[in-house]
């Protein structure tokens, strides 16, 4: 079967699938779950997936493309450097448990209300992203840029290692704990023991 037909799957279970680079284009899937598959590398250009769940998968390095992601949960996966910046705005949503999304890129995504639980995100991008109300659970953000980020609402009490400079992020109603204050200090060179 090409790689380059249109299809359509629902309800479906994929298990210790590996594509090849090139991937599966222009595809549709609802409801189907992906388990233990290989999809480092793979190009999903212009796939959607709706109420799909991820759970032990490598997309390392996947190149997304123009893609639906509408309620997506990616559970116990590694993405490192996975680019979400070009995946499709209208009804974006994706959840993480567990990830290793270290570089990853969500450049500009409206993405509120999502949830990051128990996640790496070293040195993922943020930048212009619209993260209202969303919730960063235990989560590594070292080296992780936020710039002109919308954070209203979001929560980073249990998250560690951030650095957002309050000047350059929209923060009302943002929740840190007490310890993670220091993340918001660093660009003023103050010191606090």
């Amino acid at each position: 079967m090409s790689t380059e037909e249109s299809l359509y799957y629902a309800d479906q279970v994929f298990e210790k699938v590996s594509l090849p680079t090139k991937g599966r284009k222009d595809t549709q899937f609802d409801e189907c779950t992906f388990k233990n598959c290989d999809l480092t590398d793979a190009d999903f250009y212009g796939c959607n997936f709706t109420k799909c769940t991820f759970e032990n998968c490598n997309l390392s390095m996947v190149k997304f493309g123009p893609i639906g992601f509408d309620k997506v949960q990616f559970n116990d996966c590694k993405m490192v450097g996975a680019d979400f910046s070009h995946a499709k705005d209208f009804l974006f949503g994706v959840d993480f448990t567990n990830c290793i999304l270290d570089y990853a890129a969500f450049m500009k995504k409206k993405n509120k209300k999502s949830h990051f639980k128990n996640c790496s995100l070293k040195g993922a991008d943020f930048s212009e992203a619209d993260l209202t109300s969303a919730v960063f659970e235990r989560c590594d953000l070292s080296t992780a840029v936020f710039m002109q980020s919308i954070l209203n609402g979001a929560n980073f009490t249990t998250s560690y290692n951030f650095t957002i400079d309050p000047e350059k992020n929209q923060l009302r109603k943002a929740k840190f704990s007490a310890d993670g204050l220091i993340g918001l200090l660093t660009n003023y060179g103050i010191v606090v023991e």
